[in-house]
């Protein structure tokens, strides 16, 4: 089975388990909670399980570095990081706008990040070496707005953004918000809240970087595939992402 097979499988068994959490009416149950207020819902748990029960029932042989549950190994023949959902809280409350995030990572060869939206019939795809797709075409990077998402602590670079743009947003689910970079509905994805996991923009990251464009820790520095807690700043349009670094110095 190929990266992109087994991912569109997982994506697949993913939104039927979202979507009996919310029939079943417990979508918002939390089942666990972080020191940092982070909630695992329901929908989290019932998507994570998802994925787990096939990698072990049919033994791919993958570390697993999701969302939820963290590290686990079934192997090392290529890591796998995985959002089941991103957006949980945009799923609980009705808005049509949260995905599935996987990315597949291996020491050697190329890499595969896929982003599904679990709200409406639309997927992103990035496969190093060959390109990033939207709904299975080839996305052709094309500007159509001046927004940018910005997630930020008590304002935090608000006014040096406002120098770029007017226009910042908060959307709620980052994989979504970083493939809208990609085609162009954004013009840029920023977080400055010393947050961003892995499993966060892994999937985001390919997909972008596919197209030429770069993402970055909020100094221009690359970013490991699997680091935490940092800041990020992301565009296709790499002048434009050399404003906004010049801009948070």
């Amino acid at each position: 089975m190929n990266d992109r097979t087994l991912c569109w499988k997982l994506s697949e068994d993913i939104k039927q388990a979202t979507e009996l959490s919310k029939r079943s009416g417990k979508a918002h149950i939390v089942c666990e909670s972080d020191p940092d207020g982070g909630n695992t819902y329901n929908i989290d748990k019932a998507a994570e399980d998802a994925v787990i029960e096939y990698l072990r029932g049919n033994d791919i042989r993958c570390n697993l570095i999701s969302e939820e549950i963290g590290k686990v190994s079934f192997g090392n023949d290529f890591t796998m990081i995985l959002d089941p959902v991103d957006g949980s809280n945009n799923a609980i409350s009705g808005l049509p706008f949260y995905c599935t995030s996987l990315a597949i990572v291996r020491e050697e060869g190329p890499s595969y990040g896929l982003v599904r939206n679990l709200g409406w019939d639309e997927w992103f795809e990035g496969l190093s070496e060959y390109g990033s797709l939207v709904n299975g075409k080839p996305i052709v990077y094309s500007p159509q707005s001046r927004m940018i998402s910005l997630y930020t602590r008590k304002g935090r670079y608000i006014d040096e953004l406002r120098t770029l743009t007017k226009k910042l947003r908060c959307f709620g689910s980052v994989a979504l918000e970083m493939c809208y970079v990609a085609n162009g509905s954004l013009m840029a994805f920023v977080d400055v809240r010393d947050k961003m996991r892995a499993t966060d923009i892994a999937a985001g990251r390919i997909i972008i970087e596919c197209l030429g464009g770069l993402v970055t820790d909020i100094n221009g520095d690359p970013l490991d595939i699997e680091e935490n807690n940092v800041n990020v700043v992301a565009a296709v349009d790499r002048d434009f992402h050399k404003k906004i670094i010049n801009t948070l110095r």
